[in-house]
């Protein structure tokens, strides 16, 4: 049903009040305003469909497989349809990646997925406006959208936002007025969904932001060489990566319909941090839909969802749809075996042993199976601290073992021990979660030369309070000085205080008078003297109001 013409008088310049957040979803997919008032969810994942009160009380389930979105007609009976979304024609020119809109008598509301945000278009599909506030820090709510995947407006103009992947539905309320002040966006805020690894390098992707970030390990703290791609149109740019495969002194990245070549040159002996130019781009063909390409008699993934048997004679293959891991024969993809009993399979690698390892992106753990297929352990902890996982996505054995996986959900990266054990949590997310009694918080020097820890760590520093800040540095020779400063980037200035850093009788370093006196993103800055040289360890934060 089309919502009559009282509401056409707000979608001139339209704004979204927020009224109230509805959580314990598992991933809510399609939200709906039913005609008596109540709200109709299709959870995915929990293969139902939910009918509840805008308070959250639910009034009815029912269990349909896999629901992809869910329709008024009908409801009588107390059944429900589901089908696949349909979308305007000229929908997809605008938005990067948009979810299910809603079609009102003047036009349309569309979900954009990776800008976060609410967009209006007329109904020849002309851009009118947009709002919405981009949660930055996981798991905000509350007016903040994160991913926003299905939208409906009821009769007297109240939009119902559903969040799959924070599992969550918010109400909002339109009217005309001035849209909230956007919180300072960073490409730092999200950390990956795709991970491949080779040798000492670790390549992670950003999807929504095209870009592609290359580790280097060895140390405590990966050392990030090198970042490319990014958002655009360019040959070497993209605006969406599907997956990417990290070779030697090669990498492909399938992307917007193209599957790109970039070259490197990595100098194993050289420990510099960011070095610019590192990776080249080469040439961008046409992606014909190939799951694997052919260098010689070695089949290579480029996803993260595929994975080569150590006999190269098989792959296992990831189908999140069918909530299952299928294990082909190479080349003639017979199916060989299939491994169930996950929520939502991500990514899939193989341990040196030949054991499977597969994170469950829905259940937010990882699995581990023997070569046969047999379930040995299921190990990982949901949930947002240090040592926890939430909504695991991409994973790689690096050469000594170590599990890395992307731990999407709170926008980093987590290592475990081959044991299933939690070594480390990294990644340029790793502050924007709030951890509970977090461990010493480490980082590397731009050289490699020092690991460089300290307290309070970026999620524990305080918004326009002096604070002291207290350092221990491990690595190299006999240090000088230290120095430790803070800088706000964007704004080009540095701290209002002159901190003083002064060696303790236990060989760590106090720093006084640190102040960060405003909102925003700030740098955080380690520079050591061993009286030849200064090397630099820096990090950063971002201070919300």
């Amino acid at each position: 049903m089309l919502i009559p013409l009282l509401i056409s008088t707000v979608l001139a310049s339209p704004q979204g009040k927020f009224i109230t957040q509805i959580d314990g979803f598992h991933e809510p997919v399609h939200a709906i305003w039913l005609p008596d008032g109540s709200i109709a969810v299709a959870d995915r994942l929990a293969d139902e469909i939910s009918v509840l009160k805008v308070t959250g009380e639910r009034l009815k389930t029912v269990r349909v497989e896999n629901p992809l979105k869910v329709t008024k007609i009908p409801y009588g009976d107390g059944h429900f349809t589901y089908e696949e979304p349909e979308y305007p024609d000229w929908l997809g020119s605008d938005i990067r990646k948009a979810g299910i809109p809603c079609q009102t008598e003047d036009g349309w509301i569309v979900p954009d997925i990776t800008e976060h945000s609410i967009r209006h278009y007329d109904t020849e599909g002309n851009f009118l406006s947009k709002w919405g506030v981009h949660a930055l820090l996981p798991h905000e709510g509350e007016g903040k959208l994160h991913y926003p995947n299905s939208v409906d407006i009821s009769e007297d103009g109240k939009v119902l936002i559903c969040e799959g992947f924070e599992g969550r539905i918010q109400i909002f309320e339109l009217g005309e007025g001035e849209p909230e002040s956007q919180p300072l966006v960073s490409n730092v805020a999200h950390f990956g969904k795709q991970i491949d690894s080779r040798g000492d390098l670790i390549l992670v992707a950003e999807p929504e932001m095209g870009d592609l970030y290359l580790l280097r390990t060895g140390l405590d703290v990966p050392i990030e060489l090198t970042r490319f791609g990014g958002e655009g149109d360019a040959p070497h740019q993209f605006k969406w990566i599907d997956g990417f495969w990290l070779g030697e002194g090669e990498i492909k990245v399938r992307g917007d319909g193209f599957i790109k070549s970039f070259a490197f040159k990595h100098d194993r002996e050289n420990r510099m941090k960011q070095v610019p130019g590192m990776v080249k781009f080469q040439t961008a063909e046409a992606f014909k839909g190939n799951v694997v390409q052919q260098v010689g008699h070695n089949y290579y993934p480029l996803s993260h969802s595929v994975a080569l048997s150590l006999d190269g004679l098989s792959m296992w293959s990831v189908d999140a749809v069918g909530e299952q891991v299928v294990k082909f024969s190479l080349p003639d993809f017979e199916v060989q075996q299939i491994l169930r009993g996950f929520i939502e399979p991500s990514g899939v690698a193989i341990e040196q042993n030949g054991n499977i390892l597969i994170s469950d992106f829905g259940a937010s753990h990882i699995k581990r199976f023997s070569p046969d297929g047999e379930h040995i352990e299921t190990f990982g902890e949901k949930g947002t601290d240090y040592y926890q996982m939430l909504k695991p996505a991409g994973i790689t054995i690096l050469d000594d073992g170590t599990i890395v996986i992307v731990d999407w959900g709170n926008h980093r990266a987590q290592s475990y021990h081959p044991d299933g054990s939690w070594q480390s949590t990294f990644g340029r997310g790793r502050h924007w979660t709030r951890g509970k009694n977090p461990p010493p918080y480490s980082i590397a020097s731009n050289m490699g030369t020092y690991k460089v820890t300290f307290s309070p760590s970026p999620n524990e520093m305080p918004l326009n309070e002096v604070f002291e800040l207290t350092t221990t540095i491990e690595g190299g020779g006999v240090i000088r000085s230290l120095r430790v400063d803070a800088a706000m980037p964007e704004h080009g200035h540095g701290m209002m205080t002159d901190p003083l850093t002064v060696l303790q009788e236990d060989g760590s370093y106090k720093t006084t008078g640190m102040l960060l006196s405003m909102p925003g993103l700030w740098e955080i800055y380690f520079d050591i003297n061993n009286g030849q040289t200064i090397e630099r360890a820096q990090d950063s934060l971002i201070l919300d109001p």
